[in-house]
């Protein structure tokens, strides 16, 4: 054996087991803040070495294994991916990654054909093999230079490779991932000035929206955005979701916990819920095509013994993108007939119409402005979504007889308005205008609260 690898593998051995100790014992919980920051930091060097030998012993793997020595074959394995996979208990997508870094930095190399093909960045290579970038690093500085070096001069690429390499030795401390990416994608822009039309040409012919097949009561949505319209529903989002700059959240709790979180939906079921905001609220908009003569409308379709028990099953056309009527429960499907682009048909077991909603069950435009003007936003404290996103909630239901009018409609988001119940909010009118009963573990006074302009009254006890 090579005297240098054997002392290395000695090394890394000893250095295994003081981790493993460190790890094993919980020394690193009773740390001071210096130890385990200059720990990490040591720790940090290691990995990026660590990587970068796994990307290089990856390319050396698959090189002599195209080669008359087999090196997979006489190691009895299928391939070199199986070869890294058993030598390093890594997943065979983690070793394809490795396999296509080590494509990106292949050092000088003479072809059969006797042609001197140079290394594609060998600057990078360098800082990868002395561990001042990890594969991580590689893969953000080399992905956007990758996209473009068949339409850019070598010279100018190579000098590109020379400033992100420099970049990494810079300072003593590793350079981010995201600024290593930042920075070459600025320098791929300015050299591929005219690969923009062509990017552009490419992104849309890639561009997609799908709707899969409900399974688990969830309909998958897959897909790429070009960038303008992905930004654009960004920006909504970030309207939505944080309209005012300041987090959403009911604020009846005691002064020293007034600032606390209380929504606690994840940033993707805040994402998922203010997307349903915006499609309640797009097909009543000017320019939205008509469909018979009005704003499009979904029908959501149940049969007359699931309305009469209030539970059960609806099903809605269309919902997974395939044409077919989907299942939906019929609570979720009750809380949405107050929006005007949404109505309900109920069927008898013989298929005859016997119900569908109709017009005066939905608040008519000069309606919708007169509550906007008496609620300005979702009627629920601390929610703070702006009226423009809100729809409009009959306090009193339609179905147990409440009327279509000013004073029996609120502003309420999608989802408030979605999960109201399940909530245990309370709403009433009080001459025409809403107060909100918040539950109990928010305020356990239980006292009705005056929304909109009025929010600052004082709140009337269990009335």
């Amino acid at each position: 054996m090579n005297n240098t690898m054997e002392r290395t593998r000695e090394t890394m051995a000893h250095a295994v087991a003081d981790l493993r100790s460190i790890l094993v014992s919980g020394t690193l919980d009773t740390a001071d803040r210096d130890d385990v920051l200059g720990f990490l930091v040591e720790v940090g060097d290691l990995y990026r070495q660590v990587e970068a030998t796994l990307v290089i012993g990856t390319g050396v793997i698959e090189k002599r294994s195209a080669s008359a020595e087999r090196f997979d074959v006489s190691s009895d394995c299928r391939n070199p991916n199986e070869v890294m996979q058993r030598t390093t208990g890594a997943a065979p997508t983690t070793v394809k990654r490795w396999s296509r870094l080590a494509a990106v930095v292949k050092p000088k190399r003479t072809l059969a054909s006797g042609e001197v093909r140079p290394a594609e960045f060998p600057a990078l290579r360098e800082a990868l093999t002395t561990g001042a970038i990890g594969a991580d690093g590689l893969e953000a500085a080399t992905r956007p230079l990758r996209e473009i070096k068949n339409h850019v001069k070598p010279a100018d690429l190579a000098e590109v490779d020379q400033v992100l390499a420099a970049m990494t030795t810079t300072t003593g401390a590793p350079v981010m991932c995201d600024t290593l990416r930042d920075l070459s994608l600025r320098l791929a822009a300015d050299l591929d000035i005219t690969g923009a039309e062509m990017e552009e040409e490419k992104a849309f012919r890639g561009r997609a929206l799908r709707l899969g097949i409900k399974r688990n009561g969830l309909v998958p949505i897959t897909g790429q955005l070009v960038p303008d319209v992905a930004g654009a529903l960004s920006v909504l989002l970030d309207s939505i979701n944080n309209p005012h700059g300041q987090p959403a959240g009911v604020k009846f709790r005691p002064t020293d916990e007034s600032d606390e979180e209380t929504d606690v939906r994840s940033m993707a079921q805040r994402n998922h819920d203010a997307l349903g905001t915006i499609l309640a609220a797009v097909p009543n908009a000017p320019d939205m095509p008509l469909n018979g003569g009005g704003a499009p409308v979904l029908v959501i379709h149940s049969t007359e013994d699931t309305a009469h028990a209030g539970e059960g099953w609806a099903s809605i056309p269309g919902a997974d993108g395939t044409g077919t009527d989907v299942p939906v429960p019929f609570a979720a499907a009750k809380h949405v007939g107050c929006c005007g682009t949404i109505q309900h048909l109920t069927t008898s077991a013989t298929g005859r119409i016997v119900k569908l909603t109709i017009d005066k069950r939905f608040f008519s435009p000069d309606q919708r402005r007169a509550i906007i003007a008496r609620d300005r936003s979702c009627v629920i404290p601390g929610c703070h979504t702006p009226a423009r996103w809100c729809e409009i909630h009959h306090v009193t239901e339609w179905s147990k007889g409440g009327q279509t009018t000013t004073d029996n409609g609120i502003l309420i988001c999608w989802h408030h308005h979605r999960f109201i119940d399940r909530m245990n909010w309370d709403i009433r009118m009080d001459n025409g205008v809403p107060e909100v009963r918040p539950p109990g573990w928010v305020d356990p006074t239980q006292a009705w609260h005056p929304t909109g302009p009025r929010i600052a009254a004082t709140p009337k006890r269990h009335a």
